[in-house]
């Protein structure tokens, strides 16, 4: 089976890209350039509303309508400031409320995870995650995760083990994507160490920025679908523009 990539930007409204097999449409993913998408944006956020009776905060972040941040998407810190506790899933887990984790006016580094709707703001979390090609980083969550989509239990032994072997920094975590399967060692430090820088200039920008204020915005549909879904089985990407094809070869190059 063939598999193809095809990029239509040329369109200034709106970004299509389609993956063919065998010359059948598989998947189909479209961008309209007049909506703005925000989800995968960091925002440093102020709190403004604490609402008990759902275990949930309002935060500003900026835009016209406030964040929805729930106590289950707030990290857990104890009163100096450090995590409690370093597995996301075991601190998501706990039922603490919502007034032990924020206070009015607290500043709070959040990442949005669902679109806004209708009257609805975007929906919020403080378990920040970036996505690489191979790898995602996980700021303050010390752990090295496998995709669950990697079956193999050697593989995934083999990429724990890399990750180890290249001593990221205590305070950062690290989870092996689907498409980090079967990767050497040099593909996935490449990853590990563009990750790592990205997330050295989106921590010094939170640090001096005030509250409201974007931090990071996430990359646009070409990038993206690059990032997640392009994969070695897809034999050709024909693209329409000549400027997206400089983009998508530097980001494939990083």
């Amino acid at each position: 089976m063939k598999k193809k990539m095809l990029v239509n930007v040329v369109e200034p409204e709106e970004s299509r890209i389609a993956i063919l097999e065998d010359g059948v449409l598989e998947e189909l993913y479209i961008e309209r350039i007049s909506r703005e998408q925000i989800a995968g944006n960091i925002y440093k956020g102020r709190v403004v509303n604490i609402e008990q009776s759902i275990e949930a905060a309002f935060v500003d972040i900026g835009l016209a309508k406030n964040g929805f941040l729930h106590a289950s998407d707030v990290r857990s810190l104890s009163g100096n400031g450090e995590q409690l506790n370093d597995d996301a899933s075991k601190i998501r887990g706990n039922k603490v409320s919502i007034k032990s984790l924020l206070k009015l006016n607290q500043e709070v580094l959040v990442q949005v995870i669902k679109e806004g709707m209708g009257d609805k703001g975007p929906s919020l979390t403080t378990f920040i995650s970036i996505p690489g090609r191979y790898l995602v980083l996980t700021p303050d969550v010390k752990r090295v995760g496998i995709s669950r989509k990697i079956p193999d239990e050697a593989e995934r032994k083999r990429l724990k083990q890399i990750i180890e072997e290249l001593k990221p920094p205590p305070n950062i975590g690290f989870i092996v994507r689907t498409a980090g399967e079967n990767q050497t060692k040099r593909e996935l430090s490449r990853d590990l160490n563009y990750l790592q820088k990205l997330w050295k200039v989106i921590d010094a920008k939170a640090e001096k920025s005030g509250a409201p204020s974007p931090i990071y915005q996430e990359s646009d549909l070409v990038i993206r679908t690059i990032r997640d879904i392009f994969t070695t089985d897809i034999d050709e990407i024909i693209i329409d523009s000549e400027g997206v094809f400089k983009k998508i070869r530097y980001f494939l190059r990083l």
